[in-house]
């Protein structure tokens, strides 16, 4: 019987490139790593990085282990509907999946509507470190896992993010979510405190 897919996509958002995080997860081990927790694919959303991407990809094909697909991409009109679905756990076909984003409130909030486990890692270099304080928000309140662009660090929090998608199962059930005619029916920005309005404030276009 085949082994089902498993797909972990990493975004850096679309306008400004994260090309640290790019390179962490273009390397060989990384990708060693991958195949040996399950993983089938991989998708980099790579911005204005592309090009570079693209290449070092090239160079490095005879590489890729065996049973596993790693691709580039620049970006995509709906990460969610393009992208991040695929992650998603399918009776029979694929396992959940995994999301390794930057600190971006858009692509994060996605990915916790499509319902995935979610690794941050902030861009250090953006508007004032303000995704480090994120981050920090996110880690604290059990809501995601940090991490360096450093692919040993990556390795580390995709296991710790497995325990806490575990954990968080129980924590948090499943729920049905209000209509937003029902003008008391919670907002998902008032489930977060103000750090979230910050960030929001401060993320950048197609985050």
């Amino acid at each position: 019987m085949a082994a089902l897919q498993r797909n972990c996509l990493v975004t850096v958002g679309a306008t400004v490139g994260f090309k640290q995080l790019t390179e962490q997860v273009l390397q060989p081990a990384f990708w060693q790593f991958l195949s040996s927790e399950g993983f089938t694919s991989l998708r980099i959303q790579c911005g204005p990085d592309i090009s570079w991407a693209s290449a070092q990809l090239s160079s490095l094909q005879d590489d890729v282990p065996q049973g596993l697909t790693v691709d580039v991409f620049e970006s995509t009109k709906n990460l969610m509907k393009d992208e991040m679905l695929l992650c998603k756990a399918s009776s029979g076909f694929r396992q959940t999946g995994l999301v390794i984003s930057h600190a971006g409130t858009g692509t994060i909030l996605d990915a916790w509507k499509v319902g995935l486990p979610v690794i941050v890692v902030p861009n250090e270099q953006l508007l004032d470190n303000h995704q480090a304080e994120m981050a920090k928000h996110l880690a604290k309140e059990g809501y995601a896992i940090t991490s360096t662009p450093s692919s040993t660090d990556l390795q580390g929090a995709i296991h710790k993010v497995n325990l806490l998608w575990e954990e968080n199962k129980s924590r948090w059930p499943p729920h049905e979510v209000k209509s937003q005619k029902n003008p008391s029916a919670l907002r998902l920005w008032d489930m977060h405190p103000q750090e979230v309005e910050k960030e929001e404030d401060a993320q950048m276009t197609n985050d």
